[in-house]
């Protein structure tokens, strides 16, 4: 079992998603930034690459037939993001919070179920191990279909949140 794993299955919620999901990516950063910041971060990173990359994905997923939101102009700005349990944050339902130890949002389609989260795993000397993570569920046969045509992208932009949120 990996170290982002073991993190995972330590967090009861987590590892019930965990158990039975389609897909899971994890990334870990270490920064000095406190956990809200770090979050408010995370899920405000807009450049304009991945705006493009939204666009794309709404053409593909209204060919694929799936219901659309404009990601990237949903109304909701950084100032009302709520990581609490029944919050909103971004296009993300918060579906798990407990402070300064992780958040979790999720996201519903009639393909799929994504989840976004974050786990804090330690500070030493000021500096905070983070664990940025996606989890799939596909509940649709057109699930696997469209995920695997993002999952390269989907990976990048992870990646790209989590160094953004950590600097």
């Amino acid at each position: 079992m990996s170290q982002s794993e073991a993190i995972l299955n330590s967090i009861p919620q987590l590892q019930k998603i965990c158990a039975n999901a389609d897909h899971v990516y994890s990334v870990k950063f270490k920064s000095r930034r406190n956990m809200e910041d770090f979050l408010i971060r995370l899920m405000s990173y807009k450049p304009g690459w991945l705006t493009l990359l939204y666009k794309v994905r709404g053409v593909l997923a209204r060919i694929m037939g799936f219901k659309h939101n404009e990601f990237m102009d949903h109304g909701l700005k950084v100032s009302d993001y709520n990581f609490k349990r029944g919050g909103q944050v971004d296009f993300f339902n918060s579906v798990g919070f407990e402070a300064d130890k992780f958040w979790l949002g999720a996201v519903e389609d009639t393909h799929l179920t994504g989840y976004i989260g974050v786990v804090l795993e330690s500070a030493e000397n000021g500096i905070h191990l983070y664990h940025v993570f996606t989890i799939v569920h596909y509940t649709h046969w057109t699930g696997p279909v469209y995920f695997n045509l993002i999952k390269p992208f989907s990976h990048l932009v992870v990646y790209c949140m989590a160094n953004y949120a950590a600097k």
